[in-house]
């Protein structure tokens, strides 16, 4: 039952009323009668006025207690994911008639599970996901399309960084169906050093790299003066086999100029084309080619691990066992790093650097949350939903533990972030980078991200190591994968 004080004035007002109903009733043509109403009347409010001192902090129940509702939430599996738990855990407190059951996923069972249960009626009232499947999802018409409650709520919606709101309404035709939560801008944004062999070899780092001020050619120069081919390993990159972060490693060899958003790559350097419809490997794409060209060489040459020689070392991190010189990754691996690395060697990290043409090469990667089109509670999940993404949870998810913040610029902004031991001078370029605008991630049209991900890394694998050269490769990586674009939508 929600409770509401009575107030002085208006005990007061409710009694005067019921003093001048006794007046009424008692009206006769005698006055004397009437003076001692008005007098009984008089010593009744003098009661009133003491009752009310005494009493004034009484709590009266004068409406209804709210039905009781309980949300399910399915966020990701793993100690990264707490924030999800304890801001539900938190919106409860705040929300007494709402119990929020919270189920754990694992990541990589998440999109299919929720593709099972639409067809059930099963998904959950909230749920997580990420900007590779989610539009798949939102066209199998899973997700509540948030405009509307957008527009009637106050959730702080303009500190999300306009570049991301625009990239999730890019995927589903202009609308939004879905939160960003925990974003980066790019697969490999930061590039770390192992400085005791750099120190050794007698090699430094470019002047301004720490600020971004460096190019892929210093970093090549570095490579290769400091590594031994297959002895001193010299470079490795994260996710080379999927289109969301090799699109960030080839954008660095586009223009500066041209590109979507401010501070974008010029299209010819991406794998796909903007409007998703077509796939772009082949030699009319020499900028697409020399990125790929330029990462396979490092394989061929043996400075670059190949899968089977990784195999045979046991899926041991090379960076971090202090056996490579220069290793890629998101703005938040250094933390994880530096757990690992512990004194081994002195690490330093310094942003993804600059192309050619001058161009830093990036690629919005996040993850999001969404409302079930046909929960039984669409306020109650929306509002979830919200809090989950609102700035508390969104800084915390950057400052306590191993990933990024959300997509707020208030979280990227935070000092709290900025001051993190290994990874706040990258953070911080981070939050300016996003300020300047983020390229798109490279959406099929047809949706179909998932299905294009999982074709790729089977086309492309053979090239990366080094199996297969440049034609070989594209004469049949570039048909199937645009015979995959040609598909419909879901």
């Amino acid at each position: 039952m929600s409770k509401q004080r009575l107030s002085r004035r208006a005990l007061l007002r409710a009694t005067m009323v019921g003093a001048v109903g006794v007046i009424a009733a008692a009206c006769q043509p005698k006055v004397v009668e009437v003076e001692k109403v008005v007098k009984e009347t008089v010593e009744v409010e003098k009661e009133v006025q003491v009752e009310v001192e005494k009493e004034v902090t009484r709590v009266v129940e004068v409406v209804p207690a709210k039905d009781k509702i309980t949300l399910r939430l399915g966020k990701f599996a793993g100690d990264q994911w707490d924030f999800d738990a304890i801001w539900a855990k938190k919106f409860e407190e705040e929300n007494p008639n709402i119990t929020v059951q919270v189920e754990d996923v694992i990541y990589a069972e998440m999109f299919k599970k929720v593709l099972a249960q639409g067809a059930t009626g099963l998904v959950w009232d909230v749920f997580a996901g990420h900007c590779r499947w989610e539009p798949y999802l939102a066209w199998k018409n899973i997700h509540l399309q948030l405009e509307d409650f957008i527009e009637s709520h106050d959730i702080e919606f303009d500190d999300f960084f306009p570049s991301v709101v625009e990239d999730v309404r890019l995927a589903v035709d202009g609308r939004l169906y879905y939160l960003p939560t925990v974003v980066h801008p790019a697969g490999n944004a930061v590039v770390g050093f192992n400085m005791d062999i750099m120190n050794e070899a007698g090699v430094s780092l470019p002047e301004g790299a720490i600020e971004g001020d460096w190019t892929i050619m210093e970093w090549e120069e570095i490579i290769r003066k400091a590594a031994k081919p297959r002895e001193v390993w010299g470079i490795q990159l994260d996710g080379m086999t999927a289109p969301l972060y090799l699109t960030q490693v080839a954008r660095t060899w586009g223009l500066p100029e041209g590109g979507p958003g401010a501070g974008g790559s010029s299209e010819d350097s991406w794998l796909q084309s903007f409007d998703g419809r077509r796939s772009q490997l082949g030699d009319e794409f020499p900028r697409v080619k020399a990125a790929l060209e330029w990462y396979r060489s490092w394989g061929v040459e043996g400075y670059r691990p190949t899968d089977a020689e990784l195999t045979q070392l046991e899926g041991v991190d090379l960076f971090t066992a202090g056996q490579m010189v220069t290793r890629g990754g998101t703005v938040g691996q250094p933390e994880t790093w530096r757990e690992r690395i512990g004194d081994r060697f002195e690490p330093l990290y310094v942003p993804w650097p600059k192309g050619p043409d001058g161009c830093r090469g990036s690629c919005l990667s996040y993850n999001t949350l969404g409302v079930y089109a046909k929960t039984k509670h669409p306020e109650e999940a929306c509002l979830l939903a919200a809090r989950l993404t609102s700035p508390e949870p969104a800084v915390y998810a950057g400052t306590e533990g191993t990933l990024h913040c959300m997509a707020r610029r208030s979280a990227w902004f935070s000092e709290k972030l900025w001051s993190r031991p290994a990874s706040g001078k990258a953070m911080e370029f981070a939050a300016h980078w996003f300020d300047s605008g983020i390229d798109p991630y490279p959406m099929p049209y047809n949706v179909r991200a998932q299905e294009a991900q999982d074709t790729f890394a089977q086309h492309i694998t053979p090239y990366w190591n080094g199996d297969e050269d440049w034609p070989q490769m594209v004469d049949h990586t570039q048909s199937a994968m645009q015979k995959l674009l040609d598909q419909p939508r879901p």
